[in-house]
């Protein structure tokens, strides 16, 4: 466990985009947005028209492109994997 931490740290401060985190992210900014008692943004000292640029059709465009990008990542990453501990010639 402790070993993946330091990576997944890394990811997150470079400020890199994964697609199942912004599912969740996104969601819940967009119900908060939505359906947040009014409590909530007395207490965050902000209202729901400081988030206007937080759409559904946003949202979705960012997942799009976020997953795009993971499946290239991921697929140029695990392939370059490989091809160092499978494919290279030995010596």
């Amino acid at each position: 466990v402790l070993v993946i931490v330091p990576p997944i740290t890394a990811f997150v401060a470079a400020g890199f985009e994964h697609s199942i985190a912004n599912l969740y992210f996104l969601s819940y900014g967009l119900a908060l947005k939505e359906w947040a008692q009014p409590e909530f943004w007395i207490s965050i000292g902000q209202d729901a028209t400081a988030y206007a640029a937080l759409t559904l059709s946003g949202a979705v465009h960012n997942v799009v492109v976020a997953t795009a990008g993971n499946l290239v990542g991921g697929s140029l990453m695990v392939g370059a994997v490989y091809w160092f501990v499978y494919l290279r010639r030995p010596g």
